[in-house]
């Protein structure tokens, strides 16, 4: 018999190796007794703490059961002599130990993992075992599900040890089964999706050089404690509720709570059941919002898959392609706008600025995803970027639009048309009047995101070392310098130098206050800056791409 599992159980291994052989190098390297003995030994010892700090906040109380006091407060009643009765929720108590572990196993997971994953992957960079996987005849995708399956194995054994605990306690609470079924779903949607953040985290950021596992997770947790912590605005930063399983924790003891006295649930005063998305109450009922949960992460895992398999063969090769780029901007503004279209008396200018600002920041994303690397750009303008001819030309702007190794600038452009047109339609369908100041303000911030490009694009393609670093600092300094300069000189809307705002991400704010020569002069400068480094980078262009006869002969390189 013993001969017998111990062939079923080598069966099932080398099934599993032949499945996804990086899943089975995973799960081989961590599988150690010792390991393993260290996790369940935690575990239950995690549990038993955990129930030693619930029990503090057991109510109970003496008193007599016959009292109408008694029959209203819904207690267990236990007789300890003839004439004493001591009354227990336990009901609210297991209520407590379930929402509480709800919340341990939300935090456990996708950061723990997160922080797995990302770990590992910097780890294996610089061993340089990564290049070695990356070369294996297996696939992107098969590789990367066997790190996020193999790489959190233990994390998975000491949550897998917790479950009896976590269905005991939801039972004992009288909650229905398929609520607790229901959000243990949702929280594994939202792992893969975080694990899937975490893989292309590590595999953009491995020049952090091993401190990339701690700042990304440190964020994720500020992340997840900020939407846990927050009530609905009525506007486009509701859809960062999305991201987190919490939204659905009152919706599963919604018809228990009130039933029951003295039990403190966490979060319970945040419930989300005036979240609209297009005017649908997605946040009516605990159904409905999970099913839009589920789909939204399972939308944003696909997305995130798109990058993860084109970088992780190439490290030089851009993390979206330009085509790949025009579809993600027209998804995210759809979600992003289906939140800002609300039934709610909200005013109209607090809507178009949390939807302006969020444009921004998409943007910035959408430069880092989309740049190539500088020897693709240089190959560029050398073979395909300065053909003179019609059909030259041609290509050319083909190139530019579709090419992934050609500037971005266009691209980027084509993006802002199409998150610019979707913008527009919802402001025009605000009831007041405002859709005319936000269709300016979007218009500066719109070419502000060119000339950044257009400055990150001229700055990259000078010889530097640290290419990381500059692509932080062309991002992030013409951002945040201009506006911090102004509050340093205290210059506001509406005062002496109020139109310098309009150089900044924050011109909605601005232009209400600011007269309409002052704008046109700012619309000015905008202009003449996009010209001056439009030329800037075409004269770069065209000298990258001379042959090196003609750079010998203009002199630019000497013979030595």
């Amino acid at each position: 018999m013993g001969k017998a599992q111990f062939s079923l159980v080598n069966r099932g291994i080398e099934t599993l190796g032949d499945w996804n052989p990086q899943l089975m190098r995973e799960i081989q390297g961590r599988l150690k007794v010792r390991s393993v003995l260290l996790t369940v030994f935690l575990s239950l010892v995690a549990q038993g703490l955990f129930l030693f700090w619930q029990y503090r906040t057991l109510d109970y109380r003496w008193g007599n059961c016959a009292t109408a006091e008694y029959r209203k407060t819904g207690l267990d009643c236990f007789q300890v002599s003839r004439e004493q009765y001591l009354l227990v929720n336990w009901q609210g108590w297991w209520l407590q130990v379930f929402s509480w572990s709800c919340i341990f196993l939300m935090f456990g997971l996708i950061v723990g993992g997160t922080f797995l994953l990302i770990s590992d992957l910097s780890k294996e960079d610089r061993q340089g075992t990564l290049t070695f996987i990356s070369l294996s005849p297996q696939t992107a995708r098969t590789i990367l599900v066997g790190k996020m399956l193999g790489t959190p194995f233990l994390l998975y054994l000491a949550v897998l040890l917790t479950l009896p605990l976590h269905y005991m306690a939801g039972l004992a609470a009288e909650i229905p089964v398929i609520r607790i079924v229901g959000f243990d779903v949702l929280l594994l949607a939202s792992c893969c999706f975080y694990y899937s953040l975490a893989l292309l985290l590590g595999l953009a950021s491995n020049w952090l050089n091993g401190f990339q596992a701690w700042l990304w997770s440190a964020g994720l947790v500020l992340l997840l404690l900020f939407l846990t912590r927050n009530a609905l605005t009525h506007s486009s930063i509701d859809w960062l509720y999305t991201l987190s399983p919490s939204a659905i924790f009152p919706f599963i003891y919604q018809d228990i709570a009130p039933n029951l006295t003295g039990v403190n649930l966490p979060f319970e005063s945040y419930r989300l059941s005036d979240w609209q998305w297009f005017l649908v109450p997605i946040g009516r009922s605990g159904v409905g919002l999970g099913f839009f949960a589920l789909t939204h992460f399972g939308l944003w895992t696909w997305w995130l898959w798109q990058p993860l398999q084109r970088r992780f063969r190439n490290p030089t090769v851009s993390l979206l392609s330009k085509k790949q780029s025009y579809g993600a901007t027209a998804c995210f503004f759809v979600c992003l706008l289906g939140f800002s279209v609300n039934s709610k008396n909200i005013l109209s200018t607090s809507l178009m600025m949390a939807v302006i600002l969020t444009h921004f920041l998409w943007f910035l994303l959408m430069i880092v995803l989309l740049l190539p690397h500088h020897q693709d750009l240089e190959d560029w303008a050398r073979f395909r970027g300065n053909y003179p001819s019609a059909q030259g030309k041609a290509q050319r702007f083909h190139d530019l639009v579709w090419a992934n190794n050609s500037p971005t600038w266009i691209a980027i452009a084509i993006n802002l048309g199409i998150a610019g047109l979707l913008i527009m339609v919802w402001m025009l369908s605000l009831p007041s009047g405002d859709s005319g100041v936000g269709m300016a303000g979007l218009l500066f911030n719109s070419t502000l995101i060119v000339i950044f490009t257009l400055f990150n694009q001229v700055m990259l393609l000078r010889p530097i070392s640290n290419r990381n670093l500059w692509v932080t600092a062309t991002l992030l300094g013409p951002t945040l310098l201009p506006a911090f300069i102004l509050i340093i000189f205290g210059i506001i809307p509406g005062q002496a130098g109020g139109s310098l705002i309009l150089l900044t991400p924050f011109a909605l704010a601005a232009l209400e206050e600011t007269a309409v020569t002052s704008a046109l002069l700012m619309a000015g400068l905008h202009f003449n800056l996009l010209v001056s480094l439009r030329w800037l980078l075409n004269r770069r262009l065209d000298q990258l791409g001379e042959s090196t006869t003609q750079q010998l002969l203009r002199g630019d390189l000497k013979v030595e």
